[in-house]
């Protein structure tokens, strides 16, 4: 694989990132989100690109920089996981609410703990951001023999 593929590939990841990022925002915004992020973190699409065993980021970022990689995008699922489940996770509605397609706001203790995790998954966005950026850096700086 040829260093421009392994830089398109960051790249797409880091677009698959940013595309569940605006998806949070959506629903922050009062919007509904069709396809929801995945909560299983080896199932999202940065996901599926980071434990797959056909990438070589891996191999050539090294073990701190890929380590790195590994827990800034947990760090991102651990946030997500909360505001997933404030958002899908409500409580069942009785009957007279759903034949009055009553909704249920949100409690404020579970707003407020949601608004708190969106402020903590932004900072967890940025640090995994400036991270992959990093290593378009170190994919950059190797030797032309690490690529095929």
């Amino acid at each position: 694989m040829t260093r421009e593929n392994i830089l398109a590939e960051i790249q797409k990841a880091q677009d698959a990132h940013n595309d569940q990022v605006k998806k949070i925002e959506e629903l922050f915004n009062g919007n509904e989100v069709d396809k929801p992020t995945e909560k299983d973190k080896t199932k999202c699409d940065f996901g599926l690109w980071l434990y797959s065993p056909e990438n070589r980021i891996k191999e050539l970022l090294g073990y701190e920089m890929y380590d790195n990689l590994l827990k800034y995008h947990d760090e991102w699922h651990l946030d997500y996981h909360e505001i997933y489940e404030a958002f899908y996770n409500k409580p069942e509605q009785n009957i007279i609410e759903k034949v009055l397609h009553i909704q249920k706001d949100m409690d404020p203790v579970t707003l407020q703990m949601s608004n708190f995790y969106h402020r903590e998954i932004i900072v967890a966005s940025c640090r995994l951001i400036w991270h992959l950026d990093e290593c378009k850096k170190q994919i950059l700086s190797l030797d032309d023999s690490k690529f095929n």
